[in-house]
């Protein structure tokens, strides 16, 4: 309601005043990149000090190929109206308070997303009426883009693929180091995330120079900027070597191990096999070291009685022949 009203106010006294109250803008297009904060401004007279009481700025914004408009920022009279501010600024946007006093109606935007995009009215109320259009594009660079290499089973050609996000579209270019295009035998698919932002993963299916470096470039045609990445089938094949071999110098000693275990427990085996085995006599000597001495004591005992009968009975012998 607000909005209508606003633009007929404008239409009734814009011819009368514009003359005498006109704004003006310092910059009309501002490119900012995503997740980062950006500030536009729009100028007017105050013709003196401030009375903050009689003035009203709105900013609102409206997309290409969108018929409604969002409201992004009131300042009515010199007091906030957030009920009106679309649900997709809250607690996004500022005006620089600070500002006014100068004649300077300062938007801030943090945390920018790709839908904050578009065309910007500016419209200043105070002793006159005014307003001016200011562009924002948010871009988002393909700075990070990953890279895989695979080798098809069985084959002698290589799969290369690189994926990334960014704003706007891009067109993905493959080229050796020559500068010859590959493109022929690229695929390249996309899809939108949640927040807006192109995913394009782009894929080329070749039989590469071992020697040779591959690159894939992603070109952003609306920003006349590029981002590319570098494979290096030397590199790659030298890293799989370092990895294989890396594998084998695992390998052997597991094997080796594999191989000794046994044996060191067969030989375990038998060692403990052999203790279990030994007579029980040498078991009952170690259990009762006293028994071989006893029988050698019962021996002699019975030695020494055998002995001395004997010699009683040469004794008696003797004496009977006297």
């Amino acid at each position: 309601m607000f909005q209508v009203l606003t633009m007929l106010l404008l239409e009734t006294q814009l011819y009368v005043v514009s003359a005498l109250f006109t704004i003006e803008v310092p910059q009309q297009l501002y490119i900012v990149e995503y997740g980062n904060n950006v500030t536009m401004e729009c100028r007017f007279p105050v013709n003196g000090s401030l009375n903050l009481g009689l003035l009203t700025v709105v900013w609102e914004q409206k997309r290409q190929g969108q018929s409604k408009s969002k409201e992004v920022y009131t300042l009515r009279n010199g007091e906030v109206f957030p009920p009106s501010q679309h649900h997709d600024y809250i607690g996004r946007t500022a005006l620089l308070h600070s500002e006014l006093k100068l004649g300077r109606a300062m938007l801030q935007i943090t945390s920018v997303k790709i839908t904050d995009a578009g065309s910007y009215l500016c419209l200043i109320d105070y002793q006159g009426v005014d307003y001016k259009y200011i562009t924002l594009k948010v871009k988002a660079s393909y700075k990070r883009i990953n890279t895989q290499v695979m080798r098809k089973p069985g084959e002698d050609k290589f799969v290369f693929v690189c994926q990334s996000e960014g704003f706007p579209l891009a067109e993905v270019f493959w080229q050796n180091e020559h500068n010859f295009n590959l493109s022929r035998s690229v695929n390249t698919t996309y899809t939108l995330t949640a927040d807006g932002l192109y995913n394009v993963t782009s894929t080329l299916t070749f039989k590469p120079n071992m020697s040779e470096n591959y690159s894939c470039v992603f070109w952003n045609k609306e920003l006349n900027g590029d981002t590319s990445a570098h494979i290096s089938i030397s590199a790659l094949l030298s890293t799989q070597y370092s990895r294989q071999k890396s594998l084998i110098l695992f390998i052997i000693p597991m094997c080796v191990m594999v191989a000794v275990l046994p044996s060191a427990l067969i030989l375990f085996q038998k060692r403990k096999s052999f203790k279990n085995g030994q007579p029980k006599k040498d078991r009952k000597r170690k259990s009762n070291p006293n028994v071989k001495d006893e029988k050698r004591d019962d021996f002699n005992s019975q030695t020494e009685a055998l002995y001395m009968t004997t010699v009683t009975a040469s004794r008696d012998s003797g004496s009977v022949g006297l």
